[in-house]
């Protein structure tokens, strides 16, 4: 009786928030500490800006609305916090404040940080694109701007006309004390994300169906990034050209990076990045033809990509040597500032040849690797060794650099879904070489071992193997996972972080509450890993629980079986079983009283192979 109260009293005030809320409009300035709660929603009109000194709190599972006619944006300016602090079952929400169904790109402006980290404009500072009035850059590399978790901003991003845009998150000489993890840009009118400068770090970020670039770098930033993801609808591209990656580091205004001067340039590197184009075959025709690469390298940009998965764009990478004027994109693949790693390239446009390499030069810079004058397009399908420019094909096929090359994503990666724009499943399949080896075992729930004595008894390698030992992704920033790609392939639920809190369908989204709450997975759906294993079906009651609970399990063969519990972060909480089982079903209790209130992931192994399924405690 006590449990069905409790969840009576959940409903009724479910029900309740549906309809009883305080829409609280803001505008001009926030200059003193303000804290945003969840009794209400918050409405953007105009460029509303947070002040040196101030600090806006943001709690989990707040809506703020931009509006509409006025291009509503937030601007955190130099000096100045932000603290979104989101939770994997109550994201903090940024959206348009249109109806349910008519949503769109570019509805309200977007999020600008900015900070007093060194950009490479003379003088040491610029102001913001799009027409705010604030300034970025200085000299403090850990500068703090505050903290955004679990964050999903969905419409924003306007192109006032062309280099004056406002993006999805736009981060502006931002230091490397602010915490940036699990963001979500969806439809945004311009890039989901640009960096100008600075040295802010980021783990976990979604780029959903933009209209230009997903991850835009420029003017000197040289942060850190790992676990990335963009996906991209076939039909919305940017005339600009739309990319993957878009890395500038010389422009009219900045440094020149003439002379071999490196101190200046854009060298961000990005780990773990799965970019997913329009291209579902490379000979799709029913997609954008402003698409143009997976990673576009101009400009002097040293952009380096480690560990990653580009798949289904008209071009792999473009190397786009600058003009005479600006230092040179090409010095810096000779120079080792740049690198390009531990990838793989795949289901690139194959007609009239494969083009997961482009090259164009003599300040081409705009050019699409199908435009004529690209020089790759004079050399037929001899393009690899095209004379006197062989330095930027053979930097990236360079075998001792082991990126890799598909002619498809299907044949090749083989990742779940990757293409599908409502249920996108970018993990791993067990014959993707991200987490399998044909010529030895590989299990994804151990770490890497390249020990091959023994007849390979202790190796542990999958085709593709990440390297976390060069100098740019030694940093203790970057978690040393043993897969390339966003996402690991172990079989847990858990693999595909961005389950619960993202949301792959804004435009039909209901906003009429507070406390945004994320829907909850589906708890009775056993995930199996990889071949045949002693794991049947598979179900947990009452679920949600507030005590004791069942897990019921179908065992197909005797053998031995581990039952956790998991966080959300993959740790374990409690271990509910670990012995052997007999063929039959096996009906395990097991009590929650230690569990605070949330979700969790019920991890059953056996045969090295797993089932979880979701397990919700209320308290």
């Amino acid at each position: 009786m006590k449990k069905n109260f409790l969840l009576l009293c959940l409903l009724i005030a479910s029900i309740s928030n549906s309809f009883a809320y305080t829409v609280v409009t803001v505008s001009d300035s926030i200059s003193t500490n303000t804290h945003w709660t969840c009794d209400k929603q918050y409405l953007l009109h105009g460029y509303v800006y947070v002040t040196t000194g101030a600090t806006l709190t943001i709690d989990p599972g707040v809506i703020i609305k931009g509006d509409k006619d006025s291009k509503g944006s937030l601007i955190v300016e130099r000096g100045a916090k932000i603290m979104a602090m989101g939770t994997a079952t109550s994201p903090i929400i940024f959206t348009s404040n249109q109806p349910v169904g008519s949503r769109t790109y570019g509805d309200w402006g977007g999020i600008i940080l900015c900070g007093y980290s060194p950009v490479n404009w003379n003088g040491g500072q610029s102001q913001v694109e799009g027409g705010p009035r604030s300034l970025y850059g200085g000299t403090d590399t850990h500068d703090n701007s505050g903290e955004m978790h679990f964050v999903r901003i969905e419409f924003p991003g306007i192109a006032f006309s062309p280099n004056n845009e406002i993006n999805g998150l736009t981060f502006c000489g931002v230091g490397d004390a602010t915490k940036i993890d699990h963001i979500q840009v969806s439809y945004s009118g311009d890039d989901s994300y640009e960096w100008f400068g600075g040295s802010v770090n980021g783990k976990y970020m979604v780029a959903f169906a933009g209209w230009d670039d997903d991850f835009d770098t420029d003017n000197g930033y040289n942060g850190m990034n790992q676990f990335m993801v963009g996906l991209r609808d076939p039909f919305a591209a940017d005339q600009s050209g739309s990319k993957g990656f878009e890395s500038d580091s010389y422009q009219s205004g900045t440094a020149t990076g003439l002379a071999g001067d490196t101190s200046k340039i854009t060298k961000p590197v990005f780990s773990n990045c799965t970019v997913i184009g329009p291209l579902v075959s490379p000979s799709s025709t029913a997609y954008d033809p402003q698409f143009v690469a997976g990673a576009h390298i101009r400009r002097g940009s040293a952009i380096s990509i480690l560990n990653s998965v580009l798949a289904g764009y008209p071009a792999g990478v473009l190397i786009d040597e600058s003009s005479a004027s600006f230092g040179s994109t090409v010095a810096n693949i000779g120079n080792g500032v740049q690198q390009f790693r531990n990838n793989i390239i795949a289901g690139m446009q194959s007609n009239p040849f494969n083009k997961n390499v482009v090259f164009v030069k003599d300040g081409a810079r705009s050019l699409t690797p199908t435009n004529t004058m690209a020089d790759t397009s004079s050399a037929g399908t001899d393009w690899m060794t095209l004379s006197g420019f062989a330095g930027p094909i053979s930097w990236i096929t360079n075998p001792s650099y082991n990126n890799k090359f598909y002619a498809t994503e299907q044949t090749g990666v083989r990742l779940g879904n990757p293409f599908n724009l409502t249920s996108p499943g970018m993990v791993p399949t067990s014959t993707s070489p991200i987490v399998y080896n044909a010529a030895h075992a590989f299990n994804p729930n151990n770490p890497i071992n390249t020990d091959t004595s023994g007849a390979y008894a202790h190796y542990n390698v999958p085709t593709t193997p990440p390297d976390f030992t060069n100098n740019k992704a030694n940093n203790p920033f970057f978690s040393k996972v043993n897969y390339i790609g966003a996402f690991s392939g172990t079989g847990h639920t858990t693999d595909n972080w961005m389950n619960g809190w993202c949301n792959f369908n804004p435009n039909n989204t209901s906003y009429d509450t507070t406390c945004y709450v994320a829907p909850p997975i589906d708890t009775n759906v056993g995930v199996s890993f990889v071949g045949n294993s002693s794991l049947g079906n598979a179900k947990v009651y009452p679920n949600p629980t507030n005590g004791n609970a069942t897990l019921m399990l179908a065992i197909k063969h005797n053998g031995v079986v581990k039952i956790n519990i998991l966080d959300l972060t993959g740790k374990i909480v409690k271990e509910i079983y670990n012995g052997e089982m007999s063929v039959g079903t096996e009906m395990i209790e097991f009590n929650t009283d230690e569990l605070t209130s949330g979700v969790y992931v019920i991890s059953i192994i056996a045969d090295n192979k797993v089932k979880t399924l979701r397990l919700s405690v209320i308290k």
